[in-house]
């Protein structure tokens, strides 16, 4: 990737970041109020806060990278375990982006974005609620609807309502535009300070910290079926029918997702649930019909959150995260670490304050000014990011040869930490059969895997390897980063490219930028390995081609 689009995606991760901060922010200060339309006005506040800084950056597709970033920081955050906001945000990302590539940057695209962004907001909430609670919750609405009307004694028909929504999200849309080009202008006549001063924050790609859960990508589907089948069951079949398939499958996702399904565990989300089935009761024409279709409101909406909850830790799989590498979105995944790292900074510095809350649009203009900072401190982290040295060569040519020379080299230094492991063939014969593997800094030997089938082992390629010897492997690979020198992993494989093996322990170093490491990769895999991985500074060292002392001598350069 070219130093512009790094540049284009930095810039956008400094917006996502401040997004979902907004989001933290004013969501929950809403929401903890029990406010109406808090989400009408998360939509206006990210309408002032593009165009605002429309007026400072404004590079091809920035706001469509900003939304995505903002999305999926927002979805991943523990309070928020269902996809909604997710499709809230980058809904409104994609509108603005769209006016803004039409009409270029000016009020008339601003105003077109934020109406249609103020739509979308209201249109989002109304097909979340039709699909929590199913289309029986209109019924309810509607009737509710009119026993208001008959109570007050006020006329106002249907069609009438629905004017006044209109006209009043169409002036919502306009005045965030407008407000946002107020302080954009003003931006541009007068840049808001850059507050040096503050407190700089540990920046760190760390999206995803390593787990111990035994991640499963064909869950993924079997949860949308059980969705739509469930769904379709609750409609078609009487309750008392569905009863134990139900039963079953959420004893299921408690057993395996329960420390996720947090959302279950709130007062307020069981609140709502008993209105909705009070108003039910009350307002049906038969009691008995009303309690039935309350409960399986009542079902419906913990059967939705619980699946949209199981798909969303399923998703984060690494091998889910290896698929996207692949696709070409390892960018997108290395400005998200980024810009979630910063989210503590931001929350800190923008609203201390219970005054605070009273001016948001204050808050926003002092967000500019972090921006600056932020972009800063992305590129500075980007620039010190580590070296990977990878040598390949073809099967049984020699690399772990060359390896072992490199670290024998390497130990004669003083104070100089070497982490990893080191792939040992184990032979029979002249024939490969197996491999042990070696903790380098200990020196601790285990078996790997063999041709010959195991007890509970996973076969890739011609090879079943031992689970234990996987789980010592991501040991070593992990033990002590803060202060390892180097790291070293023999051999990154098939398994690595499927999001398995030493694929999440890599992912933990990548973390550490003054890690330097050395790979060894087969020569026929070595392209889908430089696909995966899009590292700025990978130096390939062929064993044909070059001698140890290649990579001996520029790592010593460093220390």
């Amino acid at each position: 990737m070219n130093a512009k689009q790094q540049e284009i995606w930095l810039k956008a991760a400094v917006i996502g970041s401040i997004w979902a901060s907004f989001e933290i922010i004013f969501g929950g200060f809403f929401h903890s109020l029990r406010l109406p339309f808090a989400g009408t006005f998360l939509t206006f506040s990210a309408i002032v806060l593009l165009v605002t800084f429309s007026y400072k950056w404004n590079d091809k597709n920035l706001f469509l990278k900003a939304g995505l970033i903002a999305a999926l920081m927002r979805s991943l955050m523990p309070t928020s375990v269902i996809l909604g906001p997710l499709i809230g945000i980058l809904i409104e990302a994609v509108l603005f982006q769209f006016f803004i590539n039409i009409f270029k940057r000016n009020y008339i695209a601003f105003a077109l974005a934020g109406t249609f962004a103020m739509f979308s907001a209201i249109i989002h909430k109304v097909v979340s609620i039709i699909l929590i609670y199913g289309f029986d919750v209109v019924k309810i609405l509607e009737n509710l609807y009119f026993v208001l009307l008959k109570s007050t004694h006020i006329n106002l028909p249907v069609n009438q309502l629905l004017i006044i929504v209109l006209f009043a999200y169409t002036f919502l849309g306009f005045l965030a535009a407008f407000i946002g080009v107020r302080i954009g202008k003003s931006l541009e006549k007068t840049p808001v300070e850059t507050l040096e001063t503050l407190e700089k924050w540990e920046v760190k790609n760390s999206l995803f910290d390593i787990q111990h859960f035994k991640y499963q990508s064909k869950y993924i589907m079997i949860h949308v079926l059980a969705l739509l089948v469930l769904l379709f069951s609750l409609e078609i079949f009487p309750l008392l029918y569905v009863t134990v398939p139900l039963a079953v499958y959420f004893a299921w996702l408690l057993k395996r997702y329960g420390k996720s399904l947090r959302r279950l565990a709130k007062p307020l989300f069981w609140i709502q649930l008993i209105i909705i089935l009070a108003l039910a009761v009350l307002l049906w024409q038969d009691r008995m019909d009303g309690l039935i279709v309350g409960i399986k409101m009542i079902i419906r909406a913990v059967l939705v959150v619980s699946i949209f909850t199981a798909i969303s830790v399923e998703l984060k799989n690494p091998l889910v995260k290896a698929l996207l590498y692949k696709r070409g979105y390892s960018q997108l995944y290395a400005t998200l670490g980024l810009a979630t790292s910063a989210v503590p900074f931001i929350l800190k510095n923008l609203a201390v304050q219970k005054k605070d809350f009273a001016n948001p649009f204050k808050i926003l203009r002092k967000s500019v000014g972090l921006s600056d900072i932020m972009l800063k401190e992305f590129q500075a982290y980007l620039q010190q990011k580590n070296t990977i040295y990878i040598i390949s060569g073809e099967t049984r040519s020699g690399k772990t040869t060359f390896l072992k020379e490199v670290i024998s080299q390497l130990k004669k230094q003083k104070n100089y930490q070497i982490n990893g492991i080191i792939a040992h063939g184990l032979d029979k014969n002249g024939e490969r059969f197996g491999f042990d593997i070696e903790d380098i800094a200990s020196t601790e030997k285990r078996f790997l895997c063999s041709q010959k089938p195991i007890e509970n082992a996973k076969k890739i390629g011609r090879f079943y390897f031992d689970e234990k010897g996987l789980d010592f492997g991501r040991n070593a690979l992990l033990n002590n980063l803060e202060n390892a020198n180097l790291l070293v992993i023999d051999e990154i494989g098939y398994m690595e490219l499927k999001g398995k093996g030493w694929f999440s322990a890599i992912e933990k170093a990548m973390e550490y930028p003054h890690l330097d490491m050395i790979w060894v990769v087969r020569k026929r895999i070595l392209e889908d390995v430089l696909k995966l991985w899009q590292h700025s500074n990978i130096k390939v060292v062929d064993i044909k081609l070059n001698t140890p002392n290649i990579i001996t001598n520029q790592l010593l350069k460093k220390t």
